[in-house]
């Protein structure tokens, strides 16, 4: 009896599709693999924009299967390619259906937890499915080499990543603004962009002292950073949470106390913080244009549709924050808001952004410039940090 893996394999041998399908189809025309101690990414990169129709394991053996809408296999990729014998992934198989539907079907050792996106090329004019299997991989050191943090949480509400126990937890510490971007000022001339360093720093040596984290800071002097850049940052150091510190301002001066917030694709939370984040992301403004010209894989983070369960996990660290300021001071809002800060929105890591205060506010701007109350402010975001840490499993 002919079973499915043996029928699909004899379909690989097929030709790529039928004359009424082919005309219109997009053409898988790269395939690229990479393997670090967490993960096993594969890439598939086609020559303009598909349709992911399903996505789906199967055991017995193990394998997992795409079918892309209207799609081929380019000549361009081998039919039997090689696989790094240090990943999960053993052979990639292929075939088209009738109805122009291209199955990709990659045969694996094992089942592992698997994340997938579809990202656009930094032209913006095609696409790349990015599969991570992930899990616990034996890489020589000698191929080990740097590389992009993949660790995106599954659309499941899995926690962001599975782990190594023999490295700490990364956390970034991004102090807002900086340089020609003095973010707000207040009645007294106090500059946000000193104020939030000058907690970071706090922050930042209150976590060194914990040896299950090891704490980074985005800027440690009085230099101005585009948003972007900080995101970058953080992803080189495989962060699994990025903090960034602000201070806040309103219109209405008598406002006051601590906020915190997460990324929203849909709109914000309330009209403040639709404001605040229009303010926010129009510091890149203040550096002028930027001739050079962003890193791909910098736009690629920022072009990628795989941000929903990053933000659910985003949102479970800010209510640890929002928990931990409470015992502080007054809070502007006792729930986390929701708005669209450009610097939050990496697919692949947990990220809030704090306000710290209203500067605007004339007492609060006093408080801000207290070295005891950036203290206490430092101590309740270690606590939340580590708060957040101990409630997920992964990381506990």
């Amino acid at each position: 009896m002919l079973n499915r893996r043996r029928f699909l394999s004899l379909l690989a041998f097929l030709p790529w599709g039928f004359p009424t399908a082919v005309s219109a189809a997009r053409r898988l025309v790269a395939l690229r693999q990479s393997v670090n101690e967490q993960r096993n990414r594969i890439v598939l990169e086609f020559d303009g924009k598909i349709e992911l129709k399903r996505k789906f394991a199967i055991d017995n053996p193990p394998r997992y299967v795409l079918d892309i809408k209207q799609a081929r296999v380019s000549k361009s990729v081998p039919s039997s390619p090689r696989f790094d014998r240090n990943g999960i992934v053993e052979d990639l198989r292929s075939s088209v259906s009738r109805d122009g539907t291209l199955r990709l079907v990659l045969d694996l050792k094992r089942l592992a937890p698997t994340e997938i996106g579809k990202w656009l090329t930094p032209d913006g004019k095609r696409d790349r499915i990015v599969v991570d299997f992930l899990g616990s991989f034996a890489v020589p050191k000698s191929s080990r080499k740097p590389s992009v943090s993949s660790k995106k949480p599954s659309s499941r509400g899995s926690a962001p990543s599975t782990l190594s126990r023999r490295r700490p937890l990364i956390v970034m510490i991004d102090p807002g603004h900086g340089g020609k971007d003095p973010g707000a000022v207040g009645k007294g001339r106090t500059r946000e962009k000193d104020v939030v360093l000058s907690i970071s720093r706090k922050l930042h040596k209150l976590l060194k002292a914990d040896p299950r984290i090891r704490p980074y800071l985005t800027r440690n002097r009085d230099v101005f950073l585009r948003l972007h850049r900080r995101t970058q940052i953080a992803r080189s150091k495989e962060a699994d949470l990025f903090v960034s510190v602000h201070a806040d301002a309103a219109r209405r001066r008598s406002a006051r106390g601590a906020s915190v917030y997460a990324v929203s694709t849909r709109g914000s939370s309330s009209s403040h913080a639709r404001w605040l984040a229009d303010r926010e992301n129009a510091a890149d403004l203040k550096g002028g244009v930027e001739i050079s010209g962003r890193d791909p894989g910098v736009q690629d983070v920022l072009l990628s549709m795989s941000r929903g369960a990053v933000q659910e996990y985003s949102l479970h660290a800010g209510e640890y924050m929002v928990n931990s300021l409470g015992r502080v001071g007054k809070m502007h809002s006792k729930r986390v808001e929701r708005a669209g800060f450009a610097v939050l929105k990496s697919p692949d890591i947990p990220s809030i952004l704090v306000e710290t205060g209203f500067i605007s506010n004339v007492y609060e701007e006093k408080l801000l410039r207290s070295s005891k109350h950036q203290g206490r402010i430092a101590l309740a975001l270690r606590s939340g940090i580590r708060n957040y840490f101990s409630k997920v499993p992964e990381y506990s």
